[in-house]
């Protein structure tokens, strides 16, 4: 059992879960200060470039060595699905941004274009719950529910110190739809953070299994 962890706590940052929360949370508003700021064909140069990122990522995990020591096949379905989505809602943020300056629609159809990037964000919920259900591996599933709570708890964090700040005018207004990229960054960052703690306790039980050998 102690071998079975050491393996999948591993370093993380060699599989997509924490590149795919970091891409998410910071690619997102990048695109959108992008287009904003210096226009629609950096934008799109810049889409581009957060889809080779993607790419390579995923195809850095399908190696077999790579595969063998994090994977499942739960764990592979959720990464492909989790990274459709989120493209699904860097494109919808996009395309709905691009739509409003050129000219929104009235009526029904403003809401459609402003609702765009919410269907791929829900697919996210879905796609971790998803995960969760599927995962047979107790250990993956466990590490999983901690790196969700600590990207919602990041969330949480962020949400009540800038509401009171902002509720007093004492910082600017933020747009809510800051919230899925910040729970993605903190997915992220738990996942990491996960990993260094596992490596430091398996280490440390490693180094106490010695120094018993050496008494005997």
């Amino acid at each position: 059992m102690a071998l079975h962890n050491a393996e999948k706590s591993a370093d993380l940052w060699t599989t997509p879960g924490p590149w795919l929360g970091m891409l998410l949370g910071l690619g997102t508003p990048l695109l959108l200060f992008v287009y904003n700021r210096v226009g629609w064909i950096a934008a799109l140069v810049t889409l581009a470039a957060m889809a080779g990122i993607a790419w390579g990522v995923m195809a850095r995990f399908g190696n077999a060595d790579t595969a063998r020591a994090y994977g499942s096949p739960a764990l592979a379905r959720y990464n492909t699905r989790f990274l459709l989505a989120t493209f699904g809602y860097v494109v919808g943020m996009f395309a709905a941004m691009a739509i409003y300056n050129a000219g929104m629609p009235a009526g029904p159809l403003a809401y459609a274009v402003s609702l765009l990037p919410t269907l791929p964000a829900l697919a996210m919920i879905f796609v971790m719950g998803r995960y969760l259900v599927e995962e047979t591996d107790e250990y993956l599933r466990h590490r999983a529910s901690l790196s969700a709570i600590i990207g919602l708890g990041l969330v949480l964090v962020l949400g009540t110190v800038w509401g009171c700040l902002e509720t007093f005018g004492l910082v600017l207004h933020v747009w809510a739809w800051w919230v899925v990229p910040a729970w993605a960054i903190g997915l992220g960052l738990g996942q990491s953070l996960l990993s260094r703690a596992e490596n430091a306790r398996e280490g440390g039980d490693e180094d106490a299994d010695i120094g018993d050998e050496g008494e005997a």
